[in-house]
């Protein structure tokens, strides 16, 4: 029988002891540089400590996914605890090309066999996918039988998300200027969900206030869930904002109660992009029972 490992990066955002845990789990750590230091996100610098630096910079964060030797040093290390094929889930091609660089390093690969796999999206959507997979794993699942799933459950993904402004996104080259100026001048809260083809992030709404933002996105959200004929989980996140990601979770789950919510919050490398006070609804097919 083979012995299964899951690689994910840390956008994934799970903690150290939910990767403890699950014992197969390795995570690949993503850089940032802010005012000429490099901090690993997860080990060099807090949330609170990177939000409280983020509105006082000239000049935004840059992020640098792993480089190919670090990947493959990883890899290295899983193969020789006796790991014979790995799942390396990441986040999406459409906000990085790190994913598509991955599977061209690792194509000649020879300690294991490597699956380089899109999640097609980051956050907390991605965790539940790396969760999935080890579980499967653990059991002693096949890996095309864990990849079956892995696309059903990807297949299900969705995602809306509202941010205090778009100079990050834009300054980040995550939004295209057009839309970064309209959404600038007109003093409002964009919408936004990542297309279904490229999974890059594109604005669909325009709203004056967070409040009425938060209730366009639920809006939305209700039309998928009508349209949906298998239970859901959600997951409500954002970035510098516990408290009111937290009290989103109580009048959610009051509104569906047969639907599984957690709450997250969003580190450095993605809220390089999106910044401060943003709120991402993001759902997936549920996997584990109740």
């Amino acid at each position: 029988m083979s012995k299964i490992a899951i690689v994910t990066d840390s956008t994934a955002y799970l903690t150290s002891d939910e990767v403890a845990a699950m014992h197969n789990v390795f995570v690949a750590p993503i850089s940032f540089t802010m005012k000429g230091h490099v901090y690993i996100e997860g080990v060099s610098m807090d949330n609170d400590e990177f939000y409280t630096t983020l509105p006082t910079l000239d000049k935004l964060p840059t992020t640098a996914p792993p480089t190919p030797q670090d990947m493959l040093s990883l890899y290295d290390k899983i193969a020789d605890q006796g790991y014979d094929q790995i799942i390396s889930i990441h986040l999406t091609s459409g906000i990085t090309g790190f994913i598509n660089n991955l599977k061209m390093f690792t194509q000649n690969y020879s300690k294991a066999q490597i699956v380089i796999y899109d999640s097609h999206i980051t956050i907390e959507p991605m965790a539940y996918l790396v969760r999935v997979a080890s579980q499967l794993a653990n059991e002693g699942t096949d890996l095309k039988t864990i990849l079956d799933k892995l696309d059903e459950l990807r297949a299900s993904i969705g995602v809306f998300f509202v941010v205090d402004d778009l100079k990050n996104l834009v300054t980040g080259g995550r939004l295209s200027n057009s839309a970064a100026f309209a959404g600038g001048l007109l003093k409002i809260k964009p919408i936004l969900n990542l297309t279904e083809d490229t999974h890059q992030i594109v604005p669909i709404g325009k709203i004056r206030t967070m409040k009425k933002a938060l209730q366009n996105i639920e809006d939305r959200f209700a039309e998928v869930y009508q349209d949906t004929d298998y239970p859901l989980h959600v997951m409500l996140s954002g970035t510098n904002n516990l408290k009111a990601i937290e009290d989103w979770q109580v009048d959610f789950s009051s509104r569906y109660p047969d639907t599984t919510t957690e709450v997250g919050q969003i580190g450095p490398v993605v809220g390089t992009h999106i910044g401060s006070n943003s709120f991402v609804l993001s759902w997936i097919k549920e996997y584990f029972t109740k």
